[in-house]
């Protein structure tokens, strides 16, 4: 009896840690200068000593490079995670101390993950049984500490910026035209220059202020000179109030700072540029020269040498003439004017087809707005994580994980991308109302265009070109016409369901006939008020 009894006994349960003495090794330091006590290579003599005493076996030794511990995503410490959690073997991981291992805020969260693997962190200078709770409190409180002494690294870091920034030292990336000579050493020792990049950017804002060059016939410019600026980054740049001897940062919220460096320009010439930064970049011509017999200045371009026109009065006549070198281009202004006039009749809607047209137009955009949904949140999510990057790089850079010229490298990789994705999500983050009012307002402009473009001033007669033609017009002389490069694209659409509906003999759309005619723009364009 007693012996079928023992037979229900039960057994022990299997302990949920790896056997074996087999263990792997990792090493790191934050500084590639750290030659104290902590140094790779003692703490790689400290772990062979330590495993020999216990009679464990290193089977591979990880790390051994600069690594920070206030991020997992080191490229050793990864590597090393992955490789223990597919040999089954490894029963431990040795480091030198839990800081070393990691100073994250996620560090006990790896230290339980692999627990759960059976896989436990030891280390050699706080030798505690990791198995027991006692054990596992102090690897806990190490594990704090290291995390606590990185929020006040941390904190130090950011108020020594805050600092260097309010005394006039700037400590971020060097902007475009300058060279710091002093890079490695603090930010107050830090010695700009103004290379060839900002000689030339110099320049570019004497243009900007002088108001005879829109910002793509600047970078076009400058390119030619030499320049590697790009045009996505111009307006970003020339705003930027450094270039006139100010720092600005988001570090000093709401604060101006005039700073140590050289100013590439005077803040009057600074100021002159940014008024037509921020305004109308289209605009920029001085009052005297605003006439109503020549309004297509600037707007009208060679099609052949691609430069603009300006204005001249001779004889009693106006001329439209080519800026700049290259094959000159003279013309009547009435002959070009009236080439033009002719386009923008074009253009006119018969308005007994109005609600037709508006009902088809509103279907095209709209099928196009639920299109674009999908490809618009993945756009934001990516923006999302390119600022957690930038967020990330700074943190890593103010704690001293980064030297200079990487943070330098990738956070104008980054911010470069940022911009271009904002402008993108600018560009497709209509509201479907917005798009309503766009309709309805191109339909009212489209009534009699050319009506509207006579009776307008010169201002206005400059803005509703550029609101139908934001490209501009090619005029080519020896053909005597003139073309339009691009179209609004709400203008686009209803004009070509208008051209669809008039060649209907009975009036009515089909899908076949939107489809055949018409191919709806990625972008949709506001109209905005004239």
């Amino acid at each position: 009896m007693k012996e079928l009894l023992q037979l229900k006994a039960k057994e022990a349960k299997r302990s949920r840690w790896r056997t074996g003495n087999i263990i792997v090794s990792y090493t790191r330091v934050s500084d590639p200068y750290q030659f104290d006590n902590t140094s790779l290579e003692t703490q790689k003599k400290d772990a062979d000593k330590f495993a020999n005493q216990r009679g464990l076996f290193i089977k591979k030794y990880f790390g051994g490079i600069v690594e920070s511990a206030k991020t997992d995503e080191r490229k050793e410490f990864k590597k090393m995670l992955e490789y223990v959690k597919k040999d089954q073997s490894i029963s431990a991981i040795l480091v030198y101390s839990y800081e070393r291992f990691s100073r994250s805020d996620q560090a006990m969260q790896l230290i339980v993950d692999l627990a759960r693997a059976g896989v436990r962190v030891l280390s050699v200078l706080q030798d505690v049984d990791v198995t027991s709770p006692t054990g596992k409190l102090q690897q806990q409180i190490f594990m704090a500490f290291g995390n606590y002494d990185n929020e006040l690294r941390r904190e130090k870091s950011k108020r020594g910026m805050i600092e260097n920034l309010l005394n006039g030292y700037w400590v971020g990336v060097v902007p475009f035209g300058y060279t710091n000579l002093r890079r490695k050493e603090k930010a107050k020792y830090h010695e700009y220059v103004i290379n060839k990049d900002g000689e030339i950017l110099k320049l570019a804002f004497k243009w900007k202020a002088e108001g005879q060059m829109n910002n793509e016939e600047i970078v076009a410019k400058m390119q030619k000179m030499g320049s590697t600026i790009k045009y996505k980054s111009f307006v970003r740049i020339i705003s930027n109030p450094f270039y006139c001897g100010y720092l600005v940062n988001s570090l000093i919220p709401g604060q101006v700072i005039k700073g140590k460096h050289p100013a590439l320009v005077s803040e009057e010439l600074f100021l002159r540029a940014n008024q037509i930064v921020t305004s109308n970049p289209h605009k920029g011509i001085s009052k005297k020269y605003k006439n109503t017999a020549v309004p297509l200045k600037s707007f009208l371009r060679s099609e052949v040498s691609g430069l603009p026109f300006t204005a001249y009065l001779k004889k009693g006549h106006y001329y439209y003439k080519t800026r700049g070198k290259g094959d000159a281009v003279n013309e009547r202004a009435d002959v070009v004017n009236e080439l033009f006039m002719q386009e923008m009749a074009k253009l006119k809607v018969e308005d007994k087809h109005r609600d037709k047209i508006e009902g088809r137009v509103k279907e095209l955009v709209f099928a196009k707005f639920e299109n674009n949904k999908a490809e618009l949140e993945a756009k934001r999510r990516r923006l999302g994580e390119l600022l957690k990057k930038i967020e990330s790089l700074e943190e890593r850079y103010i704690e001293g994980e980064l030297d200079r010229e990487l943070y330098e490298k990738y956070m104008s990789k980054y911010k470069s991308e940022r911009e271009e994705m904002r402008e993108e999500i600018e560009n497709a983050n209509l509201e479907s109302s917005n798009l309503e009012k766009a309709i309805k307002k191109g339909l009212e402009i489209l009534q009699d265009p050319l009506q509207l473009w006579l009776s307008s001033s010169y201002d206005d007669k400059q803005r509703l070109q550029y609101l139908l033609f934001p490209e501009g017009l090619w005029y080519n002389k020896e053909k005597r016409e003139v073309r339009t490069p691009r179209v609004n694209s709400v203008v686009f659409l209803i004009t070509g369901v208008a051209r669809v509906t008039t060649e209907n003999k009975k009036g009515h759309l089909t899908i076949s006939d939107l489809h055949s005619h018409l191919v709806v723009p990625t972008r949709i364009e506001l109209v905005s008020k004239v």
